[in-house]
């Protein structure tokens, strides 16, 4: 009947059309190859149609002649066509019924193809459409929206069980038939498919729920059986909680298990304490305090509870009348401990000298080097959950501590006094614990840099003695040392050519230091730590005629050299000078050759591959330079690395970012592992913790290649 009304509505569409040539419309050339709906008289489709959607499935009913649609697409004069579990294809006209088609039972694959027209441009949608069996009294789901089952369904399975609570008095079951032709009957009840029954009321312990379906041809009948459980009571609830003299917090309610109690005196040590049930015919309730046996005692009578010295845990269970059903509510409560002693004392780095002992209140240990500049006190509580202890040094600020957990207290050169308080729950007991301890004088007698006014010594910590070769024009010349980070007690002395020494400060310039003529002049550096131990620096300073490379500084693709001479010329020949580039076996072009008569500077104009990090090697060829007297210069070499430390540094982490997605720790793990990864990267001469906070830093920079 429904496909007869189908064809009928069809039929007249055509002809109207074909009636009114006057809303006829050119056929528009286009690649539009969607539809925009199909016919689902045969059955649903899933997913909801879309022309974007080329893949559905429709179940249909066993009852039906077989398969069939009908379709309209975007653009009305596009064609369509249909195949059958790949049969040929058919033409099919707009909104035409395809009729029934031969329908397999089973599985069945129905395809539309549409031609765009630009008769170019195809889609193909796909339905797989499965037919049940006129036999087919499966079920395809079977469910309760109060519980679940068990278990999970499966056609095959007919026998389930559920389990559902004391409140759950009903339930409903919803059962989905796998051929919507087929009927199904709940409790012998008629029931509609896919639709939930009506409610079915539960006893406490098992109910039985049948399900009954029979095929369409009514040959096959099937039951399936789900078997539901109802809990017992589970009340395990107090309706009241009292403790006799006391105040329980929070304020007593049913849903709310923990409570505490004010402290309680040393001599308080029993409470009373009375329990009332919810249920006080079925349910049942016994106390412990601290892990000890269960005492039962009768809803709303007390029973007597003994207190420790410190922490007490009462804990009361409610067992329901559905046993397996239990709830526990404590009460916390401290009977306060006149106990002032530690259990522990340590001290790191070090040790005590005498064995700790509670009873035991001065302690030495042995003298520190200067290095250590402070040190952790860890005292133990005896009772760490009542006392308090507190620490301070040389008569400074107490430090309250976490018992077992350590302090850091500063110490000053010379002797030092560490005073431990502790303080019992009752606070008017006391006892003060103390160490001694020296802390040694200071024995850094290094210096982190030391420059000359004129020429460079390539300082390095761990060097003492350097030449410097100068113009015999230098006349004079000033010196500035630098102490280590952290050592303002030492002191530094200078002199020339065995004179007198003079005090210069860390950082600072000293006097003018003449240089005399003919002869090597010696500078003495003398440093002596806060200890009296001390150290000798000496810059052993020739005077010549003959040019000497000094210093050499490449800047922005120029090399600076500063000679130690004035000079008279400088070749310009660029074959005189040569600069590698060692790390990417490259050479740099020397374009310019640029200077100034009268001066010691030549600059160099270069070009090629350089990027900081990179290491470059610098070669002067004897007589490139003359100096005013007439004399040339020796050949010379330098080695060095191109670019500050922080370039050098921003290049070597760019150049480990293999995948350019920025600086993460793995790419700051690799640079601090390689080589170069302690450089000195804020000037101060050595690697420390302020190098890296600099190297952290980067992460999260993102490089562009």
């Amino acid at each position: 009947m429904r496909l007869a009304k189908f064809l009928i509505i069809s039929f007249a569409a055509f002809i109207f059309m074909i009636a009114s040539p006057w809303n006829a419309q050119a056929v528009v050339s286009d690649a539009n190859a969607d539809l925009s709906s199909i016919h689902e008289g045969a059955g649903l489709l899933s997913p909801a149609f879309s022309p974007s959607i080329t893949e559905y499935w429709v179940k249909m009913r066993s009852s039906e002649t077989g398969f069939y649609t009908a379709a309209t697409t975007a653009n009305s004069d596009a064609t369509m066509e249909y195949s059958m579990n790949g049969g040929s294809w058919v033409g099919v006209a707009y909104y035409a019924s395809t009729g029934y088609l031969g329908t397999n039972r089973g599985d069945n694959t129905f395809q539309l193809r549409v031609t765009a027209t630009n008769t170019t441009t195809t889609k193909t949608y796909t339905i797989h459409v499965y037919f049940p069996d006129t036999n087919d009294a499966d079920l395809t789901d079977l469910r309760s929206s109060e519980t679940t089952l068990n278990p999970n369904f499966q056609s095959n399975i007919t026998n389930y069980t559920a389990d559902v609570s004391y409140a759950t008095s009903s339930i409903s079951i919803t059962g989905v038939l796998n051929d919507a032709a087929a009927s199904v009957k709940i409790n012998e009840s008629n029931a509609a498919n896919g639709a939930t029954s009506s409610s079915i009321p539960l006893n406490v312990g098992s109910n039985i729920i049948t399900v009954q379906t029979k095929s369409y041809n009514t040959n096959v009948n099937k039951t399936y059986t789900v078997t539901v459980t109802r809990a017992a009571n589970t009340n395990a609830d107090l309706s009241a909680l009292t403790v006799s003299g006391s105040t329980l917090s929070p304020v007593f309610q049913s849903n709310q298990t923990a409570y505490t109690l004010p402290d309680v005196s040393n001599a308080t040590d029993t409470l009373m304490v009375t329990p009332t049930l919810s249920d006080p015919t079925g349910a049942f309730v016994h106390m412990k305090v601290n892990g000890g046996s269960y005492t039962p005692v009768t809803s709303g009578y007390g029973l007597s509870m003994p207190l420790a010295v410190g922490s007490n845990t009462i804990t009361l269970e409610v067992l329901a009348q559905d046993t397996s059903i239990s709830k526990q509510y404590t009460i916390e409560v401290i009977r306060k401990n006149n106990d002032a002693t530690l259990s522990g004392l340590t001290v790191t780095p070090g040790n005590l000298n005498e064995p700790f002992a509670s009873s035991t209140l001065d302690y030495t240990m042995a003298n520190v080097p200067y290095s250590t500049s402070s040190l952790a006190i860890t005292p133990t509580l005896s009772d760490p959950t009542g006392a308090a202890v507190y620490v301070r040094i040389n008569g400074g600020n107490d430090t309250q501590v976490s018992s077992g957990n350590p302090v850091s207290v500063p110490l000053i050169v010379g002797s030092n006094t560490v005073e431990v308080k502790v303080l019992a729950q009752d606070t008017a007991v006391a006892k003060i614990y103390t160490l001694s301890v020296e802390r040694l004088k200071n024995s850094d007698a290094g210096l982190s840099s030391l420059s000359v006014s004129t020429g460079n010594l390539a300082f390095s910590p761990q060097v003492t003695d350097y030449s410097l070769t100068v113009s015999q024009s230098i006349y004079e010349l000033t010196v500035k040392p630098v102490l280590s980070a952290g050592n303002s007690a030492a002191t530094i002395q200078v002199r020339i050519n065995g004179g007198g020494y003079v005090t210069v400060q860390s950082g600072m310039d000293s006097p003018i230091l003449p240089l005399a003529s003919g002869l090597p002049n010696v500078i003495d550096i003398y440093v002596t730590a806060q200890d009296g131990t001390s150290r000798q620096y000496t810059i052993k300073v020739i005077l010549s005629g003959r040019p000497a490379l000094n210093d050499l500084l490449l800047e922005d693709m120029q090399a600076k050299l500063t000679f130690s001479e004035p000079l008279l010329r400088a070749s310009i020949d660029h074959t005189y000078y040569t600069i590698k580039n060692v790390t990417r076996n490259s050479d740099l072009s020397v374009t310019q050759v640029v200077y100034t008569p009268g001066t010691s500077v030549v600059k160099l104009i270069v070009s090629g591959q350089l990027l900081p990090g990179d290491e470059v090697k610098f070669d002067i060829k004897a007589g490139a330079v003359v100096s005013l007297i007439g004399e040339g210069n020796d050949a010379a070499g330098r080695t060095f690395v191109y670019g500050s430390p922080l370039q050098q540094l921003k290049q070597r982490l760019t150049d480990l970012d293999v995948e350019h997605d920025g600086i993460h720790i793995n790419e700051i793990i690799a640079y601090m592992t390689a080589a170069f990864g302690h450089n000195d990267l804020n000037g101060d001469g050595q690697f420390n913790r302020e190098d890296v906070v600099i190297i952290m830093s980067q992460i999260g920079t993102k490089v562009i290649p």
